[in-house]
Formats: structure tokens, C-alpha cells, sequence
């Protein structure tokens, strides 16, 4: 969207015509600088500029663009070992995220998700039947994330949701199961069921096993009580 609004570029020293070249060339920077799991913002300034104030969206055009800034949010070190255990208790694990498509693979990759199914904010709008199959979703929306837990609701699936940003509160407020961080965004931790206190996401696989045998025990009291009034009744 950057190298769209510039018509120049600066180097060594000076101002360049923004060619088809230069714009490849600037691509594959930022291509290369999001494979490796940053996030890049282009800069560009204008100078010469007609008016000093009432800034809009139409001035944002014949920019120059003047290099790029990039940013490592590594995954926390226990994301791997915590999506593998709840993979093996039947869990699936699926990113949603508003990073582009290159950046969210990678992390994916080095947290063990599969990529081999994923999709961008705009194929989802014509691929509805793919959510079950698709991993790795990237450029998305907050109203295209909650779309999606809707989706895969519609399917009989019960949909937990885990995000800590502005972006993720109708995703947390939509899904069966809202998971936040303490240190998230206050409407992201108001709109979560449940907060994490611990900075180490093998809490979730704790947090499954314990629901389950909650869950277990409280199934077989009902059975139990079931049949208990079941004999009540031809006792009498």
C-alpha cells in the first residue's frame, strides 16, 4: 500500500524516479525482512507541499519513499511445546491474524502449525467451505475473525479464542471460549472468559485437561443420578 503512494525513492544521497525496478527491488526487501518473522512498516515523506495543515487522504500520493522499519515479535518459547500437547488431546490450533500472509507463515513454521492450508482476508470471502481445512489465516479483519468462529460454530465445533489486542475482542466475545492475557488491552481482558497470569502457554494444556475431568465428573454424577431415579420410579 506504501510503494503505491510513492513516485520516488531516496538513496545515496539523493532523490530517484520510483521505477518499476526500484519498486521490485523494494519489494523483495520487505519480502525478505517478513520471511523472517518481522513486520515491516515502509517510511515515506513528501516535501515542497502547498499547505501547511488540513492533511487528507489525497495528499498521500507522489511520496518518497526512504527506507523501511522492521520489527521481531518472536513467539513465546512454549507456544511449540503447548500447540503439539494440544494437538495430541484432539485440539486444533488455527492463527488468525491481521499480519500478512508472509509474516504469519513463518511464525506458524516455527511454532509447528501447518501451512500448507491458509488463506488471506480476501480469498476467505470466496472460500466460506474452506475455514474447517485452513490453519494459518492472515490480513484479516476483526469482523472477518469473528466470521470465522462463527463458521466453524455453524460446523458443531466449540471455538476457543485466545488474543490480547483491540483488533480481537469481537473474536473473543463471539467464540465459546474467550482467552486473554493480563497484560492485554482492557477491552480485549473484558470481553475474555478467562485471563492468563502465567507467561507460559502450557497453562492451556492444564487448562484442558482439568475442564475435562471436570466435565467427566459432572457427566457421570448426572448418569449416575439418572439412573438412581430411574430405579425411584418402578421402586414405587
Amino acid at each position: 500500500e506504501m510503494l503505491e503512494i510513492c513516485s520516488h525513492a531516496e538513496f545515496d544521497g539523493s532523490v530517484h524516479p520510483f521505477t518499476s525496478t526500484l519498486k521490485k527491488k523494494a519489494q523483495e526487501i520487505s519480502l525478505q525482512m517478513n520471511k523472517q518473522g518481522m513486520r515491516v512498516l515502509a517510511i515515506a515523506h513528501k516535501s515542497y507541499l502547498s499547505k501547511a495543515s488540513d492533511f487528507c487522504i489525497e495528499d498521500e500520493q507522489d511520496m518518497v519513499l526512504i527506507g523501511f522499519l522492521a520489527f521481531l515479535d518472536p513467539p513465546k518459547q512454549s507456544a511449540a511445546r503447548a500447540i503439539k500437547q494440544l494437538h495430541e488431546y484432539g485440539i486444533e490450533v488455527k492463527i488468525l491474524s491481521g499480519d500478512n500472509d508472509a509474516v504469519v507463515q513463518t511464525i506458524a513454521r516455527q511454532v509447528g502449525i501447518d501451512i500448507s492450508n491458509a488463506l488471506t482476508g480476501i480469498e476467505l470471502e470466496a472460500m466460506n467451505e474452506a475455514v474447517r481445512e485452513t490453519t494459518v489465516f492472515s490480513k484479516l479483519t476483526p469482523m472477518q475473525k469473528t466470521q470465522i468462529i462463527t463458521l466453524l460454530q455453524d460446523q458443531q465445533n466449540t471455538v476457543g479464542f485466545l488474543g490480547d489486542g483491540i483488533n480481537d475482542a469481537a473474536a473473543l466475545r463471539q467464540s465459546d471460549i474467550g482467552i486473554s492475557v493480563d497484560s492485554a488491552v482492557d477491552i480485549a481482558k473484558e470481553s475474555a472468559d478467562i485471563i492468563l497470569l502465567e507467561k507460559d502457554l502450557m497453562v492451556l494444556e492444564d487448562g484442558v485437561l482439568e475442564g475435562r475431568k471436570t466435565f467427566g465428573n459432572i457427566t457421570k454424577y448426572i448418569k449416575m443420578t439418572a439412573s438412581s431415579n430411574f430405579g425411584n420410579m418402578f421402586s414405587v
